[in-house]
Formats: structure tokens, C-alpha cells, sequence
């Protein structure tokens, strides 16, 4: 009699285990799917960018920027009214290359000129040149996190940073990134910050931080002036909170330095701020 009682609780207990897991993954997946009807309602804006990544041999650095600038010759030729940005990695693996298009609809991938898709085009002397295969991705520029700051020029040297996500953090971590940027709001005087998160193309959840720079010489940043900043906004206590909850949601964080190739870009008009 006992020990039947015991399987059946053991039984039970193992129902309820089931159970709570499969409450809880709902719970999460819920929160994650509210989460970006959220973003998406509040998303003005087009707000898609389109990065593709190169890769070259260190001997091949020549030939593959020759090929990338002959890619944005012919989006010029056939009219492209599309913008280009080609980003050189100026820290970490080297010679590496991003060419990326920022600010657009979803659907404007449906309609994407045959002059947008150089890299796969023409040959695609760029792709068979680079080390690995290109990798393309797609990123959403969060605007309610984002400030765009006061430069008026498409920035010229950026420090990026890539945040990998424990699995269903996103809730966590984006509230965190609201709590950041209504503190700095306050406080005024911040740099430029602008956050997207990577929407196919990758392994998710990952976010993607974009801070400008003027010139080598503002790399040149205390690590703890973020933290000042918040402080002054929300006091040692919640900010302490704050950084506990943006820091326990992240797996793995790569930080990078880049600078605009003008030279194998197709740059946008004069005066657009936007990266």
C-alpha cells in the first residue's frame, strides 16, 4: 500500500513537473511573441537593414575591394536608388567587410532591384573571393531604444557590439534596454547609440549595438561612464538592478571597431544622419 502510494505521488509530482515546464514555455513564448507586436506597433519608420558579411585572405585584400567597388559602379549604372555602406572591421579578424543597406520596409525585399543583389550578380566576384562564404543578414533598428544624437554626417568610424542572448531573455534584456535609454533621456549629453536585433540571418537572440565615433581619439571612453550616468538618473541602487538584469540575460558579448570605406560605398545625400 505504501509503496503504491509513493509511485502514485512520484506520478503525480512528475505530471506537475510537466506541466509547470510546459506553463512556463508557453509563458515565455507568449511574452516573446507580445514583445515584438509591441516593437512592431511602435515601429514608425522603416527600420530593416540588409548586412552582408565578406571575409578575404590577407593576400586577396586588394582584389576583393576592387571587386566590391566594381559592384557599387554597377548599382550606379543600372540606378540603383538604394544607399550602400561598406564598413571595413578595423579590430578583430582582418581583412573583413560589411556591405549593408539600412532603412527599409520588408516588402521592400520583394521588389529588391537586381543592382541590390550585386553580391550574388554579375558573377559575384566579391563572394568567390572571400575566405568563407558571405554571410547575409537582416537586423531591425530598434527606434524606441535608439537615440540618433545630433551629427548630421553618416558616421565615418563605429564601435559595434554583438550581444548573444540566453534562450527567452529577450523580455529581460529589452526591458533593460528601455530602463537605459529613459535614464539617459534624462540625464542628456549621451553619444549617439543605436540598437537593432538581428531578425534572420544568425543565431537568436542577438542584438547588435551601434556607437559612432568621431575619430580614434573617442575610443577613448571610461568603462564606467555608463554606469555614472545611470546612477546620476536612477540612483547606485537601481542602477545596480539594472545592469544585474541586462548583464544575467547576455551568454556572450564581441566587441568590434569599423570605419566607413566611402571609396566602395554608394553613399546616401548629404545631411542623412542615419548609419
Amino acid at each position: 500500500m505504501t509503496a503504491g502510494w509513493i509511485a502514485a505521488s512520484e506520478s503525480t509530482d512528475d505530471e506537475k513537473g510537466r506541466s509547470m515546464r510546459k506553463g512556463i514555455s508557453t509563458l515565455a513564448l507568449l511574452t516573446i511573441s507580445m514583445l515584438a507586436v509591441v516593437r512592431m506597433a511602435l515601429a514608425q519608420d522603416p527600420s530593416i537593414a540588409r548586412l552582408v558579411h565578406f571575409s578575404a585572405p590577407p593576400a586577396s585584400r586588394v582584389q576583393i575591394e576592387d571587386a566590391i567597388k566594381k559592384q557599387m559602379d554597377w548599382r550606379r549604372e543600372q540606378g540603383d536608388s538604394w544607399r550602400w555602406l561598406t564598413w571595413e572591421y578595423a579590430s578583430g579578424e582582418v581583412p573583413r567587410y560589411c556591405v549593408a543597406t539600412f532603412g527599409h520596409d520588408w516588402a521592400d525585399f520583394d521588389a529588391m532591384p537586381l543592382a541590390g543583389r550585386a553580391e550574388e550578380a554579375g558573377g559575384g566576384l566579391a563572394s568567390t573571393l572571400s575566405a568563407l562564404p558571405p554571410v547575409v543578414q537582416y537586423f531591425e533598428h530598434l527606434a524606441e531604444v535608439s537615440d540618433y544624437g545630433s551629427p548630421t554626417n553618416t558616421p565615418t568610424v563605429a564601435e559595434i557590439s554583438l550581444y548573444q542572448l540566453h534562450y527567452g531573455k529577450q523580455a529581460q534584456f529589452y526591458a533593460a534596454l528601455r530602463e537605459f535609454h529613459a535614464a539617459l533621456s534624462r540625464v542628456g549629453g549621451v553619444n549617439r547609440y543605436e540598437w537593432f536585433e538581428l531578425r534572420s540571418g544568425g543565431e537568436t537572440p542577438q542584438f547588435l549595438l551601434l556607437l559612432p565615433r568621431a575619430n580614434w581619439a573617442a575610443f577613448d571612453v571610461r568603462t564606467d561612464a555608463l554606469r555614472d550616468a545611470l546612477e546620476q538618473a536612477l540612483g547606485k541602487r537601481k542602477a545596480a538592478r539594472v545592469f544585474e538584469q541586462f548583464t544575467a540575460a547576455v551568454r556572450l558579448h564581441v566587441r568590434c571597431a569599423v570605419r566607413l570605406r566611402p571609396d566602395l560605398s554608394l553613399l546616401p545625400a548629404a545631411g542623412d544622419s542615419r548609419p
